[in-house]
């Protein structure tokens, strides 16, 4: 069985880009970045979030939804049991500076005590003075798409916590209406996942050949994380581009780490038949 090491972190960022739309609508859908960045002994934390300014429905329609996705991430961002770590924020959301400074300093404080609790544990079983690993965490939500019809902001993190390796976690892309705001929850019918094995066998082929690596399906499904070759939809929702929709697959979803994130396009002409007709509403305007 083959093994394709070709995926570090810089190219799976790469990638996100290369499949992300920056195509801008004629009004273009107004956002204000927030840039953080602070260091502790044994940890860093950046972050990196764009949210809607206005007082326009849709505008506290989509800030809304990001406020919860950022409050989720990171009150959690070293929990492997999903559970909380501090409370949510409770001032005036529309003060979104006074929103992002209380989970950057929380989240901060966090990940340095409990950085430094791993260094100390560390050194007691080492007997030794070495270089400590530096924990790490990267939060990112930004906008990458603005059409007439849609937005898309990307929620996408990169963890490390001192292990082998770190590993990109977040919520994946995020695609709001623009008529009243809300989230498009499922672009594709689930029910529907035997009827596109096809698409998604071409897909992957596409991009393992896009990656250099020139293999056939019979060859590739031994290699996958599948059961019973049947290629399940990406755990993060596919989202629009001017060529298509981008399926992307989390790390060890389907693949291997040194695989990095699987991911492809197709066009609408293709997936449309397969899209939810709220999909078809928001991004094919049918």
């Amino acid at each position: 069985m083959k093994r394709y090491s070709f995926i570090t972190l810089a190219a799976i960022l790469v990638m996100a880009a290369a499949f992300s739309c920056n195509t801008n609508s004629p009004k273009e859908f107004r956002t204000l970045n927030y840039h953080y960045s602070d260091s502790a002994e044994f940890a860093s934390l950046t972050m990196d979030v764009d949210l809607p300014v206005g007082d326009e429905a849709v505008a506290k329609a989509i800030r809304t939804e990001l406020q919860d996705v950022t409050d989720d991430i990171l009150s959690r961002i070293t929990s492997y049991e999903n559970e909380r770590f501090f409370p949510p924020f409770e001032g005036d959301r529309s003060d979104a500076e006074a929103f992002l400074d209380y989970y950057h300093d929380n989240a901060f404080e966090l990940i340095s005590r409990l950085s430094k609790e791993d260094a100390d544990e560390r050194a007691t079983y080492s007997g030794e003075e070495f270089d400590f690993p530096s924990w790490s965490y990267e939060f990112t939500l930004n906008k990458i798409a603005d059409t007439t019809a849609y937005v898309v902001f990307q929620s996408q993190d990169y963890i490390y916590m001192g292990g082998a390796h770190g590993g990109v976690t977040g919520r994946g892309c995020l695609t709001f209406d623009k008529q009243d705001g809300h989230l498009v929850e499922k672009m594709l019918d689930h029910d529907r996942v035997l009827e596109m094995q096809t698409i998604l066998q071409e897909g992957l082929i596409r991009y393992y050949d896009e990656m250099g690596v020139k293999v056939e399906w019979a060859e590739l499904k031994d290699q996958l994380f599948i059961e019973d070759g049947i290629i399940p939809l990406p755990g993060w929702e596919p989202f629009p581009s001017k060529d298509g929709l981008v399926f992307t697959y989390q790390q060890y979803e389907i693949a291997s780490y040194a695989e990095g994130m699987p991911s492809f396009v197709v066009p609408f002409n293709e997936i449309a038949p397969f899209m939810t007709p709220e999909a078809k509403r928001t991004v094919l305007q049918q």
